[in-house]
């Protein structure tokens, strides 16, 4: 006679367009999902067993409701404001995952870079304010160019580069990284040259169990697209891997994934950011696409204290494929009037692998500053001959994104 056991309840802080493959992957493993998300029409929801309307920046409500449903785990994918709640819950219910402190640690960039710096780890001069009158004379701390942004904010939401800083200059970039900043506070910090690459990994023990590294590509502040294999060599992801775990180290997390972004020079390898989550932007999908390894499920299983490794066999891990990400948006602001749908623009383009769409034909659309206005992104091989570039124009063409100019 077969014991019926519960199946172990998963709460998924987030039900947008980045959450959707990861809620995906743990109804398929067989766990109990509740999705959590204060937009009830969020499309994760379809796909959850169970959703509550909620915050996912309450803390006290989710760490209420995650014991009212006797939840085994909690974690999120792709998204840094519900990173806080995630370290929350498992202080309280005593479950496994990252700590509040470390969590806010990394998610708060002032803070990041004050752990680095007491660690002695190489990191950009920075000042942290919450008025402007904190940040008269910056320049005579500061070498010019700088970066200020929010302190609590990700996908690139309020940046501004400044190549000197006159009160003006910094005044208006202030008030933009300060209106999407949750605390109210603005990190400036000296811009940090070398190549920028991103990726995510796995972290068992302090030590990278498994580690990606992609190619970014980006249009001023906003993210396009990541590729691997990355073209760094084999050094230097070494110092990337290094710089990632010594910062792991600093902030006291040890377990679990990791989304990372560095900045790689001969002389230095400055961590700009890193959280545990996986990375959005289809990250995730490139690579497993790529590799064949699933930092989501490795997520999953983390979250519920279940063990982990990559894959032995088969060369898994092992890079299989070229794969990359393009992720798409309008110059303009207005509303989406039509996008090529998965069949047509593969039809056209057979490397296509996945397409997804964070907003539907007919909803408003803003300008593609930041990844936070993005209107999808695709997943797709890139094998030679055809390069990483050569496929994303081929997508952006067949995509014939069209938006009718407007008022957002």
């Amino acid at each position: 006679m077969r014991i019926q056991t519960r199946s172990k309840k998963l709460m998924v802080l987030g039900a947008g367009v980045f959450q959707i493959p990861g809620i995906r992957k743990a109804v398929e493993l067989g766990y109990y999902v509740i999705s959590v998300d204060d937009r009830p029409e969020s499309v994760g929801h379809k796909y959850s067993h169970q959703f509550l309307n909620c915050s996912t920046a309450d803390r006290e409500e989710l760490a209420r409701q995650a014991r009212a449903l006797a939840v085994d785990g909690i974690c999120t994918f792709s998204s840094d404001i519900a990173v806080p709640s995630v370290g929350y819950v498992c202080d309280r219910l005593d479950l496994p995952g990252v700590s509040f402190n470390a969590a806010q640690i990394m998610c708060m960039k002032h803070r990041f870079r004050e752990a680095q710096r007491l660690a002695g780890m190489a990191h950009p001069q920075f000042v942290a304010a919450q008025s402007l009158e904190g940040l008269l004379g910056v320049d005579r701390v500061l070498r010019c160019p700088i970066v200020i942004k929010p302190v609590d904010s990700s996908g690139s939401r309020g940046l501004r580069t400044l190549a000197g800083a006159s009160v003006d200059a910094v005044a208006a970039a202030f008030a933009v990284a300060k209106s999407f900043s949750t605390a109210g506070m603005v990190c400036v910090e000296e811009f940090v040259s070398g190549r920028e690459c991103s990726g995510d990994g796995i972290l068992i023990d302090g030590e990278l169990s498994f580690a990606r590294i992609t190619d970014k590509y980006l249009n001023a502040f906003a993210v396009t697209g990541h590729s691997v294999p990355s073209t760094l060599s084999d050094h230097d992801q070494q110092r990337v891997r290094s710089a990632v775990e010594d910062c792991c180290k600093a902030v006291g997390y040890d377990r679990g994934p990791l989304d990372f972004d560095v900045k790689v020079a001969p002389d230095r390898v400055v961590v700009l950011e890193m959280s545990p989550r996986t990375g959005g932007n289809g990250i995730p999908a490139v690579i497993t696409r790529a590799t064949g390894v699933d930092v989501e499920e490795a997520t999953i299983r983390l979250a519920l204290g279940e063990a982990w490794r990559p894959p032995e066999t088969g060369g898994a891990g092992q890079h299989r494929r070229r794969a990359g990400s393009l992720i798409f948006g309008s110059q303009s602001g207005g509303t989406l009037t039509k996008a090529g749908s998965f069949a047509q623009v593969r039809q056209s383009v057979p490397e296509l692998i996945e397409l997804n769409f964070a907003v539907p034909i007919g909803s408003p659309v803003r300008p593609f500053e930041h990844n936070g206005n993005l209107i999808g992104y695709a997943v797709f091989d890139c094998e030679p001959p055809a390069t990483y570039a050569d496929v994303a124009q081929r997508i952006a063409d067949a995509l014939d994104i069209q938006v009718d100019a407007g008022p957002v």
